[in-house]
């Protein structure tokens, strides 16, 4: 803990920090919003002017790793025009920009740091020893403004899915990484990973991840999704966190995986399961209003614009547009906002995780063959027969010069597909197959 403090540094007060405040209100008196004379009667009759001060400092500031926050007390009277003060505070700071952001009742004028950008920003090893017991359910985020580990309990029912939205260089991908870790090291949850930009392979090798790795291609996450949708309803799972990163590619490849995780935003909830979105972009075009309102929280980092702000935090003036990237983060759920620091896992850190739990491709799903379409047609269409088994069979063919037994077909797919060796029908059209396959 006090590694961490002095690192980061919670309140400071010094010269620097009066000189800035005093420009901040030095720019509230030179808008008129500093204070005004109130005419007060009395029951005399005497009349008499009062000033009233409507800006006054807080009195502390709050230093972030790379923010510093000066607070005013403002009435309502000039709130309005305080909050589209940032330029002006900017020029009287000389700064890029600030924003101007309403928390209770004070208003802080957020400063970036100068030389943020070079600053140890939080790992993910002082994030956790804040406090390490953190409960079944939750997720570490990072630490937010007041120095104080922030975690998402994505078992309450106001925050049961998330969605991870930042343009390149925010720390989107990194503070994917660090909930799935922090997921794996809690335990008591099944983590099922889709992610074609392969930066959550290395924590693939965990026995926590579903089907023992991690879906990459669309055609792989599509039929994962659409396994895990359709087990809604038909029995009860226990907790599961279903995380899909780069969500815009999948949908655009395979726009059948909207309806899946539409299904899963819905109803996954009420069958254990959690949905963690990750995308560049505001999702609305991708999956559509419906779904989106099953996401109550936005974990937003840099984006491009003030309209961009708004369609991934649902919110105006939320200020998301001028965040500065590299883990800096703000959390919109309902009516709470909260900026804070994604934590990061350096690469020392990761390459001790692989060598422990070495990464795996997932066992795939077979997916059931749908029944033809045509009159008088009824019951269950007959099972695909998976490529690998094919396979398998020509290469036991090419080996022997001879076809191989029913018995050794079903041995064979009871060691390979999590839904068990094939019968003697399923096992007789597997062998046609591959017959067929080499002519």
């Amino acid at each position: 803990m006090d590694l961490l403090r002095s690192a980061l540094d919670r309140r400071r007060h010094g010269t620097h920090y009066a000189d800035r405040m005093h420009r901040i209100l030095g720019v509230c008196q030179d808008c008129g919003l500093l204070w005004h004379e109130e005419r007060v009667s009395y029951r005399n009759g005497q009349v008499e002017l009062r000033r009233v001060d409507d800006v006054e400092p807080v009195g502390e500031v709050v230093v972030t790793p790379q923010y510093e926050k000066y607070g005013l007390r403002v009435r309502p009277r000039v709130l309005n025009r305080i909050k589209n003060l940032g330029p002006q505070f900017a020029y009287a700071l000389n700064v890029p920009t600030t924003t101007v952001e309403v928390d209770g009742n004070v208003v802080y004028v957020r400063v970036p740091r100068p030389g943020a950008d070079q600053d140890p920003l939080v790992t993910f090893e002082q994030a956790w020893r804040i406090a390490p017991d953190i409960p079944r359910g939750s997720v570490l985020l990072g630490i937010d403004e007041d120095h104080q580990q922030l975690v998402l309990d994505l078992t309450a029912p106001s925050s049961a899915h998330a969605a991870v939205i930042g343009m390149t260089g925010s720390g989107k991908s990194t503070l994917i990484r660090t909930m799935v870790l922090s997921a794996q090291m809690i335990g008591g949850a099944e983590i099922a990973l889709f992610d074609p930009s392969r930066g959550l392979r290395p924590l693939s090798g965990h026995p926590s991840v579903w089907r023992g790795g991690m879906f990459r291609s669309a055609e792989e996450c599509e039929l994962g999704l659409e396994v895990l949708a359709n087990s809604i309803g038909r029995r009860r799972r226990g907790l599961m966190y279903v995380i899909v990163d780069e969500v815009p590619d999948l949908v655009a490849q395979r726009p059948r995986i909207k309806d899946h995780l539409a299904r899963i935003a819905q109803a996954g909830r009420h069958a254990g399961m959690h949905l963690i979105l990750g995308a560049q972009h505001p999702l609305a075009t991708e999956l559509g209003s419906t779904t989106l309102r099953n996401i109550a929280v936005r974990l937003v980092g840099r984006v491009a614009d003030r309209n961009a702000a708004y369609n991934a935090t649902g919110r105006r003036d939320t200020g998301a547009e001028t965040l500065r990237g590299r883990g800096d983060f703000i959390v919109v759920n309902g009516a709470t906002l909260r900026h804070f620091q994604a934590a990061y896992v350096p690469d020392d850190w990761l390459r001790r995780w692989v060598a422990r739990f070495p990464p795996r491709e997932p066992r795939l799903p077979v997916r059931p063959a749908r029944s033809p379409s045509h009159v008088g047609s009824s019951g269950r269409g007959l099972d695909e027969i998976p490529d690998s088994v094919v396979e398998e069979i020509r290469r036991f063919m090419r080996k022997n010069g001879r076809r191989p037994s029913l018995n050794w077909v079903y041995r064979m797919t009871r060691e390979c597909l999590p839904s068990g060796g094939f019968g003697r029908d399923k096992a007789q059209r597997a062998i046609d197959a591959a017959v067929e396959g080499l002519g």
